[in-house]
């Protein structure tokens, strides 16, 4: 475990003390990492561990092999120069009559190809973007699910740092007066929120490198923001509440993050009620045994952090759920210890059935946490446990 305190980095964003009130400017004057394969075929279900794999075709990007200085806000745009790369939000949020909600917003951006366009159309780009936006309402067992997906052309899809702004049509994330908005809507449900930051950014693994296996290169830059105090409201088909609550955020890029050998990860972003947020992950081995680069994080209540390796934490799967669409078989409790606290939290999904499977099958949702003196929710994400194609 290494202290992370960072007091030296420059970010251009400042923050809220975390008492809980925004003292100043924050994220966006200049604001794990899913990634697709290019384009998928939309008969079939896809399996995100693969599209991350190593392929013949990386050569001409970059790669995340190196240390850098991520700084703000030229690292809250897009790096088109490496193939994959993700902005992810995920959030607990409660309404007014205590029923409870998870939210998840993630805008994917994915190179076609490192040669410059040709072409004099304004139609012809080398960028593709797509969006998943999922809600879970815990009190109604429901989990709403959609999708998009469009070219950076004509302005329909893109990314940009200052000000910061992704988006997929009517769909964004946009920084306007200090605050970060969400927008998106389905075919059922949707959410219009306002985001403000209340810690200060984590830089993941060595200085925001994030080594995933063993050959240089399969690793990413990565950063987040753990704790982002959220407020806005939620459309499902009972109508619209009010909601606040916290959001996680992390961005992510790279070339190619895992190896022929890895099929997939377990991913946790936690908040504990006592101001502490925890952040596990572990790459698996095809037999789905831990590869030996876990990581992670624990952002204190006073905004420092540690940076966790794999010796400092364990996750143990202690319930299964089989998707009855996938066939996939999903981990759906689990024991994590966390040796730096002598902390052991107990993870449970609010309800079972969170799986997207659309072109990209995943698990991902929110989950409550429970253990001696320490309570919470969270987001899980797990990648690699699909068992068969789903024909659409």
């Amino acid at each position: 475990m290494k202290q992370q305190n960072r007091p030296g980095i420059n970010t251009g964003i400042k923050f809220k003390k975390p008492t809980g009130v925004l003292t100043a400017a924050l994220l966006l004057s200049g604001m794990f990492f899913l990634a697709c394969g290019a384009p998928p075929d939309r008969e079939k279900g896809f399996d995100i561990g693969q599209a991350l794999s190593s392929t013949s075709q990386e050569a001409c990007f970059d790669r995340a092999d190196r240390e850098k200085v991520i700084t703000f806000p030229r690292d809250l745009g897009p790096h088109n120069t490496f193939q994959t790369e993700w902005w992810y939000y995920t959030g607990n949020l409660t309404d007014r009559s205590g029923s409870i909600f998870g939210y998840q917003l993630t805008f994917f951006r994915r190179a076609l190809t490192c040669e410059p366009p040709r072409g004099s159309s304004k139609w012809r780009t080398g960028q593709l973007y797509f969006a998943h936006f999922a809600l879970t309402d815990v009190t109604a067992k429901k989990f709403y699910t959609d999708t998009r997906m469009n070219r950076e052309s004509v302005g329909i899809a893109g990314a940009m740092g200052n000000p910061y702004r992704v988006w997929i049509n009517d769909w964004e994330a946009l920084e306007k007066e200090n605050t970060i908005h969400l927008r998106a809507r389905g075919s059922l449900f949707s959410l219009n929120l306002e985001l403000s930051p209340g810690k200060p950014p984590v830089f993941q693994g060595k200085s925001g490198l994030s080594q995933k296996s063993a050959l240089p290169g399969n690793a990413s830059y990565y950063y987040s923001f753990p704790r982002i105090d959220t407020q806005g409201t939620l459309q499902t088909p009972k109508g619209e509440v009010k909601v606040k609550g916290l959001s996680w955020f992390d961005h992510e890029w790279s070339t190619s993050a895992l190896g022929n050998n890895e099929k997939g990860w377990d991913w946790f972003a936690l908040h504990l009620e006592d101001g502490k947020d925890i952040m596990v992950c572990q790459v698996r081995k095809a037999d789905n045994r831990p590869n030996g680069f876990s990581f992670g994080c624990i952002s204190h209540a006073h905004g420092g952090y540690d940076i966790l390796g794999p010796d400092d934490f364990t996750i143990k799967s202690t319930d299964t759920w089989k998707s009855p669409v996938t066939g996939g078989i999903y981990p759906s409790a689990w024991t994590i210890f966390l040796s730096p606290l002598d902390m052991t939290l107990n993870v449970t999904p609010y309800i079972k059935n969170q799986e997207h499977t659309g072109e990209f099958v995943y698990w991902e949702g929110a989950v409550k946490v429970s253990g001696k003196n320490s309570s919470g929710s969270g987001y899980v994400e797990l990648t690699g446990y699909q068992t068969k194609q789903k024909n659409r």
